[in-house]
């Protein structure tokens, strides 16, 4: 027993449950894990009671109801009530598992990679089956539409790699010992650029509503950009800069925020893109099906997923570089200067 105990569980249980506990509590539960392994059962038999519990208290502590409420009725919109009940704790689930640092470069290209991939097998299987003798659309647009499928790749992997180089030159500076007065003038610098951000695009949020009323846009996509707006201007500016406060209490009250403001910029990110996803599913139910013109469908459902492909890597980027931030604050301790009392 005692030498089960020190060589540990067999490696592909390991994997199984290393992959079945989300990234922010891998290393913490699968230590606890293994410090109470006596055989392949009992380890097995633990990791189903505790492993539930973790990716409860993830789901929890990730939820973003803005971002998961608007994502939701975006999936009812474009395909109904069942569609979206069944989605919703996918979506859940998906905020449970979220890294904890920016995705890998050579994975986030080969994600652009596999859905131009998949635009083209989808062209190509159209183009080979009666769809398109009876699509009415003649042999050159055919081919002017694969050429086009053909510089998806590369646009997506600009695109990607545009994110990845710009991450790379936001790196948040390495963990060490750091003054507590660098941290505090940090901490304000972040908060000077919040509220300009915040402020600019409350701005532009209004200017998009007054726009979309004046346009007899949907009426509901008008009062949530109001609203949006109407929040930011009130409620989203961040937590004026604490008068007296320790090194440990600033650290916490600087991740917190890095923490809500990535939060609400996530949901806005899927805000600014939701106007288009309304519009090509109306342009679904108008002029594709509906209309005998099953092309113009095909097309629209590809250019909605390469949208929400583009917001979902903006957020992935985005997300994890607030993470990456949040954990170098977390490994940073205070810098004792020359003279100081404490």
């Amino acid at each position: 027993m005692e030498a089960a105990a020190l060589s540990g569980p067999p490696a592909w249980l390991e994997r199984i449950v290393l992959r079945a506990i989300p990234p922010a509590a891998r290393e913490a539960v699968a230590g606890d894990l293994w410090e109470t392994y006596c055989t392949p059962r009992q380890y097995a038999s633990e990791a189903l009671r505790t492993v539930p519990l973790v990716i409860t208290s993830q789901m929890r502590r990730n939820l973003n109801l803005p971002a998961l409420m608007l994502q939701a009725a975006l999936v009812f919109v474009c395909l109904g009530i069942w569609a979206a009940l069944l989605l919703l704790p996918v979506l859940m689930l998906r905020d449970a598992y979220q890294a904890t640092a920016r995705p890998c470069p050579r994975r986030a290209i080969r994600e652009a990679i596999l859905l131009s991939s998949g635009v083209m097998v989808l062209l190509l299987l159209l183009m080979s089956t009666r769809f398109a003798l009876g699509s009415g659309v003649d042999h050159f647009t055919w081919l002017s539409l694969f050429l086009l499928g053909l510089l998806l790749s590369p646009l997506l992997c600009l695109f990607r790699a545009g994110l990845i180089m710009q991450g790379d030159r936001c790196t948040p500076s390495t963990a060490g010992d750091v003054p507590a007065e660098e941290l505090a003038h940090n901490y304000r610098s972040f908060l000077r650029g919040v509220l300009r951000h915040n402020l600019l695009e409350a701005a532009s949020l209004a200017a998009m509503a007054i726009c979309a009323f004046f346009f007899a846009w949907n009426p509901m996509l008008v009062a949530l950009f109001a609203l949006a707006a109407f929040y930011l201007l009130l409620g989203a500016a961040p937590g004026s800069f604490p008068a007296a406060c320790d090194f440990v209490s600033l650290r916490a009250r600087y991740q917190q925020e890095l923490a809500r403001q990535q939060q609400l910029h996530r949901f806005l990110r899927w805000l600014w893109f939701t106007p288009v996803l309304v519009l090509l599913h109306a342009r679904l139910a108008a002029d594709g099906v509906a209309a005998g013109r099953p092309l113009k469908a095909v097309l629209d459902w590809v250019a909605a997923a390469v949208l929400c492909f583009l917001v979902a890597a903006l957020n992935r980027e985005c997300g994890g570089r607030a993470q990456e931030q949040i954990g170098t604050l977390d490994r940073m301790k205070e810098k004792l200067l020359p003279g100081s009392n404490r």
